[in-house]
């Protein structure tokens, strides 16, 4: 029986994101195509003894309940009484409160260790159940690839997976709050809502072009207005990529081109644009969530 795993959890995006209406719980009604992207965290849990222990190497990301590694495994070792502990060795390369999804795809990686290390047995659609649970983005970060996502976001429809598309990732030396953003959006006062159906059509005939023009966030019009440095960080993307989009309620901002070359070339004249505390990095859409390593 294995007593370890090592697991590469990938980041997601969005390629569209549009907000509906508001629910009677307080929730958003929501509409998005979402993509993983290959920057990913590398985690490695290992089986021991008792509890649930932690180690990452970066001082922001919490070693306790807080950590949605901690509710994932606590939520199984709970629920199914399961004998023994796990620790848990993260190397955090996806930027934290970015709007990547970093926390849920580590929670979903940690469903999957421990229902492989004890033997569980739990289908893909269990575990999404359970990852809803803990957070809207986890079913997402289970299944990957292209999907479009309803309801709060846990509905998922596996869609055409996108042309590999090469971006460039900038997170600004910020935190943008998500509840704040959505908060602040005005839904009557949204004039222009994503073409999903466009993007849609793109991805299912395979013209990245199509795909690209009509990507869109609507929660832009919040945290634009806000932060002026978001807005600023677009404006300077708009005119060195193809396309310019923030990712989930800010503040990473991502820019689409065609081929890793540009993507390095924009990532290298960015640098030269940005101070240090700007985190550059490149990827680009890949068809899966968890990796085994």
């Amino acid at each position: 029986m294995s007593k370890k795993l090592d697991l590469t959890a990938n980041a997601k995006i969005n390629l569209t994101l549009d907000v509906l209406a508001k629910r009677k719980d307080g929730y958003h009604e929501v509409e998005m195509i979402m993509q993983s992207i290959d920057l990913a965290d590398r985690l490695t849990f290992t089986k021991v003894k008792e509890g649930i222990e932690i180690e990452v190497n970066h001082p922001q990301v919490p070693t306790d309940q807080n950590n949605l590694i901690y509710q994932a495994a606590q939520l199984l070792f709970s629920e199914l009484d399961l004998d023994g502990g796990v620790k848990v060795k993260v190397d955090k390369q996806i930027p934290v409160a970015a709007g990547l999804a970093g926390g849920s795809t580590n929670a979903a990686a940690t469903l999957v260790a421990i229902n492989q290390l004890w033997n569980l047995d739990l289908s893909r659609a269990e575990l999404m159940l359970r990852g809803a649970k803990l957070g809207a983005d986890i079913p997402f970060c289970l299944e990957g690839g292209t999907q479009l996502a309803t309801g709060i976001g846990t509905e998922l429809e596996r869609l055409s997976s996108a042309s590999e598309l090469y971006l460039v990732i900038v997170n600004p030396p910020l935190e943008v709050s998500t509840g704040m953003i959505y908060q602040n959006l005005k839904l009557n006062q949204v004039i222009s809502h994503p073409q999903t159906a466009k993007v849609i059509a793109g991805l299912r005939i395979g013209e990245t072009d199509l795909v690209i023009d009509n990507l869109t966030n609507v929660l832009e019009t919040v945290t634009l207005n806000i932060y002026p440095e978001v807005a600023n960080l677009k404006k300077k993307m708009e005119q060195l990529t193809d396309k310019a989009l923030m990712a989930g309620s800010g503040p990473t901002v991502l820019g689409f081109v065609v081929g890793q070359d540009r993507a390095e070339q924009v990532k290298v004249e960015l640098e030269e644009e940005l101070n240090a505390d700007y985190k550059i990095m490149v990827s680009k859409t890949v068809k899966q969530a968890i990796e085994f390593n």
